[in-house]
């Protein structure tokens, strides 16, 4: 009987490790000003999988491996992608990559992929640099994962430098969103590179802010928006394998800036994409994830601003409606403050910190004040114009 526990004990060892995908994230080496590689410098944003930093993807990392996956990393610099390369890798990440790939790796990826491979793609302008010193206009991330992923039909555009989103709302149920297209599953970005589809890849995910106030628009490096093709999310089965293209690369960042793996349900989108792209489409994979997060959603509040002003002792009565529907009991603060004006103006009982605030205008002029809405992560500033004659 003994014996028969060993056995069946070694049998459940080898199913699991012959059952665990295997993951491999493609990292490059830059340096702030856009040296390439960094060489003496230090390495800007490679978002290594083993860096517990703010900048890191340690939990990205975790999150795969929750899911019954294995996850390693590979510098683009030495690694050739064919079919050596590929042939013991169920899905491939394109990272933090700089290196613009050939012709023939890019054959190589398309024949793997019709075979069962699959493939996950984001890009951002910090893969050419720092953008206050090689500016958010630079291309060198996007050219390095276009050469590989514009024959699935997704090209990646310039970061547009724009604002937070979050995607909530899809085109379709699908296992990604938990089969529920209508917020099954909110993931967010800040900053995005959104990927300009065309056949065979199809749109999962339209551009959209979510009322995060992020401008639907493109870098002028890619000419005009266009909410037909230029999305958040494109998927592509192509022959056997799956292809996935995300328009930011914040969201998996253990703490970086706008957004990040804990915020929304950046963590299990991370882990949906990656099973998807591995061919599986298994819930049980979610069931002994001790770390999932099992407290209520947070989403953003609406917010719609009324006012009244009153001559006779020229004030603004402003009225804000803050209309928040989760049930993650945070309640959302509000905020007022004076940005423009040929004057300063008053608080009434010096409380910019309310809904209804008194504003007291001495001097004809445009003013503009702004309202910063805090709801748990979610910070939503509105602006009202007023002109005293």
């Amino acid at each position: 009987m003994k014996c028969k526990k060993i056995l069946l004990a070694i049998s459940l060892i080898c199913f699991l490790a012959v059952d665990a995908q295997n993951i491999v994230y493609v990292y490059g080496d830059v340096a702030a000003d856009g040296t390439l590689p960094s060489g003496s410098k230090k390495p800007f944003h490679q978002m290594r999988l083993n860096d517990e930093g703010d900048l890191g993807m340690s939990g990205f990392k975790k999150a795969l491996e929750a899911v019954g996956c294995t996850v390693s990393e590979v510098y683009d610099q030495e690694i050739v992608i064919n079919a050596e390369f590929l042939k013991s890798i169920d899905v491939l990440i394109l990272g933090s990559n700089q290196r613009v790939f050939i012709e023939a790796e890019a054959k190589s990826l398309k024949r793997w992929v019709k075979k069962g491979g699959g493939v996950i793609t984001w890009s951002d302008s910090g893969f050419g640099g720092e953008y206050s010193i090689v500016g958010v206009d630079n291309e060198v991330g996007r050219i390095s994962d276009n050469v590989l992923m514009e024959q699935f039909g997704m090209y990646f555009l310039t970061d547009n430098g724009a604002g937070n989103y979050l995607v909530n709302e899809y085109t379709q149920d699908h296992f990604i969103n938990k089969n529920n297209k209508h917020k099954g599953v909110a993931f967010r970005g800040e900053g995005v590179s959104f990927v300009r589809v065309s056949k065979p890849a199809v749109i999962l995910a339209k551009a959209q802010e979510g009322g995060l106030g992020g401008r639907l628009v493109v870098n002028s490096n890619d000419g005009k928006f266009n909410e037909n093709t230029d999305v958040a999310l494109a998927i592509a089965e192509i022959g056997k394998g799956r292809v996935i293209g995300v328009f930011d690369r914040n969201l998996f960042w253990n703490a970086g800036a706008g957004t990040r793996l804990s915020h929304s349900d950046n963590r299990v989108f991370a882990q949906r994409i990656a099973l998807w792209a591995a061919g599986i489409e298994d819930e049980q994979r979610f069931a002994n994830d001790t770390h999932a997060l099992v407290s209520a959603l947070n989403t953003p509040p609406t917010i719609t601003i009324d006012y009244t002003y009153s001559k006779t002792d020229n004030s603004l009565a402003i009225t804000a409606v803050i209309t928040d529907e989760d049930k993650d009991a945070i309640s959302p603060e509000i905020v007022w403050k004076q940005v423009k004006g040929p004057a300063d103006c008053e608080f009434e009982n010096n409380n910019p910190n309310t809904t209804t605030p008194r504003i007291f205008i001495p001097k004809a002029g445009k003013y503009v004040f702004k309202a910063s809405v805090l709801d748990g992560e979610f910070e939503i500033n509105k602006f009202l114009n007023y002109v005293r004659e």
